[in-house]
């Protein structure tokens, strides 16, 4: 006993563009930006807190470890909540490279939909919306998976959890 539990809290699908690669860092990393110009955040059935929300601006500073086996990723993006609440949603995690991956992120026509399993994060919010601020008090965690939409467009699709004492 005494271990943290997980209460599902959201579905977040960001769609990334094309990365810009800023090239090989000098502690070996090589750091890519991806822009984030779309995405969706919502709420999952019964989660007290209700978002229904867009991503209005976001990039994900990814750097590959020198070894190539993980990409370091640190998301932070700005979405507007239904109500039109404005949010800072932003996440920094650990993404292993297996060969199923691979085919996505080099925009291979050979692409598939990964599983969920070897991306995940610490998931945090920020936001003066009074009716939001629950979410600046907890502790989230993300899994993610890629979903393919065709030859070089996927999204990024996190299932976002909070840490329950």
């Amino acid at each position: 006993m005494g271990f943290a539990t997980l209460e599902p809290a959201f579905t977040v699908r960001l769609q990334p563009d094309v990365g810009l690669n800023v090239g090989k860092l000098s502690q070996g990393d090589t750091l890519t930006v991806f822009p984030i110009p779309s995405g969706t955040i919502k709420s999952e059935p019964g989660f007290p807190i209700d978002l229904d929300a867009e991503v209005v601006h976001g990039a994900d500073y990814a750097r590959m470890e020198a070894g190539q086996t993980h990409l370091q990723i640190n998301v932070n993006a700005v979405a507007k909540n239904k109500d039109g609440s404005l949010f800072a949603y932003s996440y920094k995690g650990m993404l292993e490279i297996t060969q199923e991956l691979m085919p996505i992120l080099t925009g291979s026509p050979d692409a598939k939909t990964t599983s969920y399993g070897n991306a995940v994060s610490h998931v945090r919010f920020e936001t003066g919306a009074e009716s939001l601020k629950p979410l600046e008090h907890s502790i989230f965690v993300g899994t993610a998976h890629f979903v393919v939409l065709g030859p070089g467009k996927f999204i990024v699709e996190t299932k976002v959890s909070k840490v329950v004492g």
